[in-house]
């Protein structure tokens, strides 16, 4: 399993990182695996929260039902998705009031299957330098 962890401040106050992290219809703004997303379910965001996603990866795009699995709200969102492409999405957001604003830990946990699981190590880079520059969109956006 791949473990990657990448972490920014953001000059903004822990609720409203949170809030707008949680809410993954937001994720297509500075995510740039995440080409569309649709909420499913009508009640407030929070645990059991599902959401269909249109994902890009090099060179494809797959479709996964995305929902979250653990919502500590202002701490932590966990969540998983269905298979997509050569892996299974997974992973977690923390957050925690500092100076100067909130951290944000971004922490995927992608399961991959087949060919791909020999290339974990390679692929770690890759997600990894993707995360840095996710957070570093997410940083600009809420800023602005």
């Amino acid at each position: 399993m791949i473990n990657v962890q990448v972490n920014t401040v953001i000059n903004r106050p822990v609720e409203e990182v949170f809030k707008f992290v949680a809410n993954f219809e937001n994720h297509p703004t500075w995510e740039t695996d995440f080409h569309e997303v649709k909420r499913l379910s009508s009640e407030p965001v929070g645990l059991g929260t599902t959401y269909q996603c249109l994902l890009k990866f090099p060179g494809q795009t797959a479709s996964s039902m995305f929902e979250i699995t653990e919502y500590i709200p202002n701490h932590k969102i966990s969540y998983q998705g269905e298979p997509a492409g050569p892996a299974k999405p997974k992973g977690s957001f923390l957050f925690e009031s500092v100076t100067g604003g909130t951290k944000v830990t971004s922490m995927p946990q992608p399961e991959f299957g087949g060919f791909f699981r020999l290339l974990e190590g390679l692929m770690a880079g890759y997600i990894r330098k993707n995360n840095v520059a996710h957070l570093s969109n997410l940083k600009r956006l809420l800023e602005a």
